[in-house]
């Protein structure tokens, strides 16, 4: 008999885990999206290799402009070293923290179960629910389908093995075992900044067990609160200074209370009904009177039912009843409040990667009571596991299509702009931005022109309109996007160096020289962008868009050879013969290897074309000493032409 209960034990999450495996496994099919996973992965020189110089960089700097989390940065690289640039790797480490994050809530709940006194039966019925529908609600696919939200399984990961070493210094008293939990709290903090509230975490299972919460207890957990100030205060540093948190003076304090209000309601909504699931969650527009739609000023009174309502309830039916709901809605509440929009952070209202590990606490609620139902009706036992079963395995099969979303960028965006079209805009601007990377232009304007109708204060955008119209020769069209772009935000240098090169191939080149003047000044770097571009107009052939260029690349720096060797190529392809030659003899006389042999047989062929076979030998010559291998069959002609000339 024990045999049998102990072969249940184990076969039971094996099963869990092939369960959520089955359920996430297209993902491993999916590719890089540019929702940020070009920010973490493909376009991050730091993960691409191991030394110590970026390990070090890895461990002390913001390297995503966005969050300070080096052991999300460190996994990714640890991808990196082994897989390179194939997505499937990325993806199987994200299912496999996942699965190995359920496994942890299996035993986090067990043990909770046994410390509250729950026979083997519940604690096996009760812990198998939880981590299943921890595996497997739809709301878990943005964080473990989205390659670039690796931190939110890594940080889960630390954060529930630090629960149980509580739980394991709780019961024995030893004090390695507050150490071990302190030690996965910082882990659980470099790996994502949410995992600061884990201190009122551990305030939650002492309600739990004691049914109140004494000072000893608060006191006991100051190293905990001390290190999420830190690491709190980093994060805010770290968001504020990349212009995440909006400014207080943007929304009113009771747009603060609704909006955050409204996210906390629809994330319990969520729970129970994981429909119109998206990857952006746009601000509510207003109504032409000015009002908000009524689910939001609705929402602080929904809100408060929600957490009320269960307490007072269970409060009056059964003291072990309302520990199990205060500690359940109180790990929620704790674990999602410093996502809700309390504090307006970045362009969204709510995100389905918030309720990671928040959920837990709601998944506990509904298992415990789904089993004393069992228990005290055990006639429809039977029933209600049946029932039981069949809605997880309805969530299963949602968690499995959602992953279907994320097989690549422009799935991903589209879902969002269907379900919220022209509100989705960051969904907008990032499927014109996957469009025009793949030379889709007209589909990439269709998106970008959504934006400019909205006007967006996004400057990117009308510059990226000004560009597929400069490309689309229409030089008028363009300028007018970068005037727009200029409108939003003065100071951007490479919306300049885009409306120097327009005028370039206008023609215009004073107005190109100004616009790139500017940019200079602002950027001194953008030099080297704005000689590339001179490089790629050459290459198509746009010789005099190039030459007004690198006429304006002179301008700013006379030193450099490539420079006049570029610009004698653009002028001898508008048979601007005697300005080519001027220009590729500059480049010989200063000597350099990149560029003086080449103009020196550049010249050869002009001088040749000219009919001056002396000095077309004689630069044919010279370029060959210089390194440069002249065909042999190239100096037959010019001495057979020289010759004939002699005669």
């Amino acid at each position: 008999m024990n045999a049998g209960k102990s072969a249940i034990k184990v076969v039971i999450p094996i099963v869990i885990c092939a369960i959520v495996f089955i359920c996430f496994r297209y993902s491993l099919h999916n590719s890089f999206t540019n929702w940020d996973d070009d920010v973490y992965v493909s376009n991050d020189r730091y993960i691409k290799a191991l030394t110590p110089e970026n390990l070090k960089i890895i461990f002390t700097e913001d390297i995503t402009k966005n969050n300070f989390h080096p052991l999300c940065m460190l996994s990714l690289a640890l991808n990196y070293y082994f897989s390179q640039l194939h997505p499937q790797a990325y993806y199987l480490t994200n299912i496999l923290i996942h699965i190995a994050n359920v496994l942890l809530v299996l035993l986090f709940c067990r043990m909770l179960c046994r410390r509250l006194g729950i026979d083997a039966g519940g604690t096996l019925f009760i812990s198998s629910f939880v981590a299943l529908w921890f595996g497997i609600h739809p709301m878990r696919v943005e964080s473990v389908s989205w390659i670039a939200e690796r931190k939110d399984v890594l940080y889960a990961f630390f954060y529930f093995a630090g629960l149980i070493a509580y739980l394991k210094n709780t019961s024995t008293g030893q004090r390695k075992w507050y150490i071990i939990t302190f030690l996965l709290f910082v882990c659980s903090c470099l790996s994502k900044p949410m995992a600061v509230v884990f201190p009122l975490s551990l305030l939650c299972l002492d309600f739990l067990f004691n049914g109140k919460l004494e000072k000893k207890q608060i006191t006991g957990k100051m190293p905990f609160f001390i290190g999420a100030l830190f690491f709190g205060g980093l994060a805010l540093y770290t968001q504020n200074k990349t212009g995440a948190i909006a400014p207080f003076g943007t929304l009113s304090f009771a747009e603060r209370i609704m909006f955050g209000s409204y996210g906390f309601m629809m994330y319990i909504v969520k729970f129970f009904y994981p429909s119109f699931l998206s990857t952006f969650y746009p601000y509510p527009y207003r109504y032409i009177s000015g009002w908000l739609p009524w689910e939001y000023y609705a929402a602080p009174v929904i809100s408060l039912a929600l957490i009320i309502a269960p307490i007072y309830a269970t409060c009056k039916m059964n003291r072990l009843y309302f520990r199990i709901v205060a500690f359940g809605i109180g790990f929620f509440i704790v674990n999602i409040l410093f996502v809700l929009q309390f504090i307006s952070c970045g362009a969204a209202i709510m995100a389905d990667r918030y309720t990671y590990v928040a959920y837990a606490g709601l998944f506990f609620i509904i298992a415990f009571f789904s089993w004393e139902l069992v228990r005290r009706f055990s006639a429809y036992k039977i029933t209600i596991i049946t029932v039981l079963i069949a809605v997880s395995g309805w969530m299963g099969y949602l968690c499995s299509q959602r992953t279907h979303v994320w097989s690549n960028s422009e799935t991903l965006l589209k879902d969002a702009i269907v379900k919220f079209p022209y509100r989705a805009l960051l969904s907008y601007k990032w499927l014109g931005n996957y469009y025009f990377d793949k030379g889709e232009l007209d589909s990439a304007l269709t998106c970008y022109k959504v934006l400019a109708e909205l006007r967006s204060a996004d400057a990117r955008v009308y510059d990226n309109i000004g560009n597929i119209y400069r490309l689309e020769n229409d030089y008028g069209a363009a300028l007018d996007a970068f005037k727009n772009s200029l409108k939003v935000q003065s100071n951007v240098y490479i919306t300049y160096m885009d409306m120097s090169v327009s005028y370039c191939l206008s023609g215009d080149s004073v107005n190109a020289f100004n616009c790139f003047a500017r940019a200079f000044k602002i950027y001194p770097g953008s030099e080297k962008i704005y000689a590339d571009t001179g490089f790629h107009l050459v290459q198509r052939m746009q010789y005099n868009g190039a030459t007004v260029l690198y006429s304006n690349l002179i301008k700013i720096n006379r030193s450099n050879p490539l420079y006049y060797f570029y610009r004698g190529v653009s002028y001898f392809g508008t048979n601007r013969l005697p300005e080519a030659v001027s220009d590729w003899t500059i480049a010989v006389n200063f000597k350099a290897a990149d560029a003086s042999p080449a103009a020196a047989y550049n010249l050869s062929v002009a001088y040749d074309s000219l009919g001056n076979e002396p000095k077309a030998l004689f630069y044919a010559n010279l370029s060959n000493e210089m390194g440069y291998k002249v065909d042999s069959a190239y100096l037959a002609k010019l001495k057979s032409k020289l010759v004939k000339q002699n005669e």
